[in-house]
């Protein structure tokens, strides 16, 4: 065996010997240019090699986050804080952080990302809140129509576009904060993206009802900011034995598109449980951006709403609203806004936002790469709905003015 292992140290040893010779011979007999060409030529294919197959993901965390906030400094006034006695005219004002939120998003994957914000609101109040608005997960590969997206966001109904430091009325009504689940399918044609939601509970009733106008599920005024005591003992009109659901058993369609440059069109349906019959919603939107102008058209309406178990009627109330934005010149921004609110309840009920029209301004202070410092200001106008005679002596109308240093980054 001995003679075995000699031998093949032999023939090893003489052939890496006549590789080195070949090799030395080959490159040898080139010129320097001719060396430098192959060189190159080598560093192509591995190049070549590389995007071919490219590595799934960086090995450096740094790389693969990205870090972004936002600070918002708000004034405001009101003209009339108790707008149900107009012989008074207790003015008030405030100045708080109004937001406050830090934005994370980290690539797992070169197919998945996780998205986190942490928020806070009204920080200079006892009430203040710190909470998660998004933690979600997106799963898409590159060039594949299909996509997922799971987790506590931004649900998609609604685009809710703004160029003014105060929502728009269809998101005070309908915006939908939820965990969720969406499946999604972008065919690359017309910028088509549509897609399906599940969600759980009935988020958009409450946010609409309990929330926006202080109406509750029977469509009545609640006078007290107390927790929704109709929903089990039928005070307000709901069934006595009817339990608000917190199921996965609601869900949201939705159709956007982009048939041209600058212009975004909008479709999304929503249906929920509900006493007896489900709350559907239907809105749609345009974004169309032209110039130094951007224009924006949102509506949200219902298409069915659970009755009222004393007269078996139901209220399908609507909201929308119209926006301008001109770029006056670089660092201003000129803003305007329209909208109304129809409660689908015959005559008129004191208190009751019927329409409203703001004017506004965004001034850029300060910007380089992603830092941006924005001086805001508003002032908007609401008209309120009376009885006639105003016999319970209700305000007619309220004026608020708002101000804010808003910090990107």
């Amino acid at each position: 065996m001995k003679w075995i292992k000699n031998s093949m140290v032999i023939l090893l040893s003489i052939f890496f010997g006549t590789s080195f010779l070949a090799t030395q011979s080959a490159f040898g007999d080139m010129s320097n240019y001719e060396l430098d060409q192959r060189i190159k030529e080598l560093g192509k294919r591995v190049k070549k090699a590389e995007e071919k197959n490219p590595p799934l993901i960086s090995e450096k965390w740094f790389d693969r986050v990205n870090l972004s906030g936002a600070i918002e400094l708000d004034f405001s006034y009101i003209s009339d804080r108790d707008t149900s006695d107009n012989t008074i005219n207790d003015s008030s004002s405030d100045l708080d952080i109004g937001t406050a939120e830090l934005g994370l998003e980290a690539a797992l994957h070169k197919y998945v990302t996780a998205n986190f914000i942490l928020k806070g609101e009204d920080l200079d109040e006892d009430n203040d809140r710190v909470f998660w608005d998004e933690a979600s997960i997106t799963i898409q590969k590159e060039g594949f129509p299909i996509y997922f997206i799971g987790g506590k966001r931004g649900q998609p109904f609604g685009l809710f576009e703004s160029h003014l430091t105060q929502d728009p009325i269809t998101q005070d009504c309908y915006e939908i904060v939820e965990s969720g689940a969406t499946l999604g399918y972008t065919p690359g044609v017309l910028g088509l993206d549509i897609s399906v939601t599940a969600y759980k509970g009935e988020q958009l009733m409450t946010h609409m009802l309990e929330g926006a106008y202080n109406l509750n599920r029977n469509y009545f005024d609640l006078d007290t900011a107390v927790a929704a005591a109709w929903r089990n003992s039928g005070a307000g009109g709901m069934s006595a034995q009817y339990d608000e659901t917190d199921g996965v058993n609601s869900y949201i369609g939705n159709i956007t598109a982009e048939p041209t440059e600058g212009l975004l069109l909008a479709l999304y349906y929503d249906s929920e449980p509900g006493d007896r019959n489900r709350n559907e919603t239907l809105g749609g939107s345009i974004h169309y951006e032209i110039g130094k102008f951007s224009l924006d058209w949102e509506y949200i309406g219902a298409v069915q709403r659970e009755k009222d178990p004393a007269n078996n009627v139901e209220r399908k109330e609507k909201a929308w609203f119209a926006g301008i934005a001109f770029q006056a010149m670089a660092p201003l921004e000129l803003a305007a806004r329209y909208e109304a609110f129809d409660d689908d309840i015959p005559g008129q009920q004191d208190g009751h936002l019927d329409d409203r029209f703001s004017l506004g301004l965004t001034y850029t202070l300060l910007e380089k790469n992603d830092f941006k410092t924005n001086l805001m200001a508003e002032y908007r106008k609401s008209n309120l709905e009376i009885r006639p005679g105003n016999p319970g002596n209700v305000d007619e109308n309220v004026s608020e003015f708002f101000m804010r240093i808003a910090i990107e980054f």
